[in-house]
């Protein structure tokens, strides 16, 4: 992103290189800190990818300096370039890590939290189509710059989407084991102990509330434990 910005704007200031950053709110989609561009424009320097050109200053200001692109950092900039061009990479998404654990959660909570999340999906969405329609997009920037937006809000919707089905698969009581899925001490701690991430019973029907009469494994309580909270019966293998 900095090679690009050099590129596009030099000879440039490192001020000028941050501030265009911000204008794009390049810290909310790409990995680039505004913050950080002068250290970066320092180490791309010491990498010999740009050069410094001259050094200003005026009275008392700190001094200014400006940078232009190496011939090494031009062909690094096309090779990361065509590198993102041609490839597919994994979004990080926190949210990942959090569903891994959705057992952990009671399931009225993890429902409502992913509702909750699609109603704030929608929002994003609205305020983007917004800014879109007022005119702002496409007589201010680029045309791509409104391809990236949809694609913004493309991806936002798809989520939306999941997000109310995952719910309504939640709130049916459909269970988190597969059929035949036999349950380990590992997994003790990894449900919660109020019953509302039981597997159904033998006969499907699982409790009134949408959640199983049958404790899944040692340790974890449902309306078949004792008083004290611990499980009646033991799992069994599905071959027995």
């Amino acid at each position: 992103m900095i090679l690009g910005l050099v590129r596009w704007m030099q000879p440039v200031h490192g001020y000028d290189v941050r501030r265009e950053l911000l204008s794009w709110n390049a810290d909310k989609w790409a990995n680039v800190q505004p913050g950080s561009v002068y250290h970066a424009l320092r180490k791309l320097t010491e990498e010999g990818l740009l050069r410094e050109v001259t050094t200003e200053q005026v009275g008392a200001r700190p001094a200014r300096t400006t940078y232009e692109i190496t011939p090494k950092g031009d062909d690094e900039f096309h090779n990361l370039l065509r590198g993102q061009w041609w490839s597919l990479a994994q979004v990080v998404d926190p949210f990942f890590a959090a569903f891994s654990f959705l057992p952990v959660l009671p399931r009225d909570e993890a429902s409502a939290a992913l509702r909750n999340r699609a109603r704030l999906l929608r929002a994003e969405v609205e305020s983007l189509r917004a800014a879109m329609d007022s005119g702002w997009l496409r007589h201010g920037k680029p045309t791509h710059v409104t391809w990236m937006w949809e694609l913004s809000i493309a991806r936002a919707e798809g989520e939306i989407a999941w997000c109310e089905r995952i719910a309504d698969l939640i709130d049916s009581g459909v269970s988190y084991l597969p059929e035949g899925f036999v349950q380990t001490p590992d997994w003790e701690g990894f449900i919660t102990h109020d019953g509302a991430n039981i597997r159904p019973d033998s006969t499907g029907r699982g409790g009134p509330d949408g959640t199983a009469e049958t404790p899944v494994g040692r340790g974890v309580a449902g309306p078949g434990g004792g008083a004290d909270g611990e499980v009646a019966a033991e799992v069994v293998p599905a071959d027995e």
